[in-house]
């Protein structure tokens, strides 16, 4: 286990967390488990990122289960198959950056303040 862990990203059903000790991350998703070094993460995300949904979401469209886009892992012969809504959120799990909150200025707000 490690001390020194850091959560990057979290979403309904998954976590992206690294570890300052043994500069792994790990992608937790559903009952997915990842360990990845920083290049694996870099090279995972890319695949991810150029994944055609429609592409597979077409070809597999008389296939009666829900998940069809396939995730290839290492050799040719483990596939993981994953819905469309969950390449969206594992999508989201990637990305790092950390959306900045515009906060509002009183001239931003419409609103008509009446005294009591």
């Amino acid at each position: 286990m490690c001390k020194s862990l850091k959560i990057l990203s979290q979403t309904k059903n998954g976590m992206l967390t690294f570890c300052n000790s043994s500069k792994l991350f790990q992608l937790v998703f559903n009952n997915l488990c990842f360990e990845l070094y920083e290049w694996e993460l870099e090279a995972f995300k890319s695949y991810i990122a150029q994944l055609d949904v429609s592409y597979w979401e077409k070809e597999f469209k008389n296939w009666i289960h829900e998940r069809k886009i396939p995730i290839s892992v290492g050799e040719k012969h483990f596939i993981i198959l994953v819905s469309k809504s969950e390449i969206h959120e594992i999508k989201r799990l990637l990305t790092l950056q950390l959306n900045q909150v515009e906060l509002l200025s009183y001239s931003d707000i419409n609103y008509r303040f009446i005294e009591n």
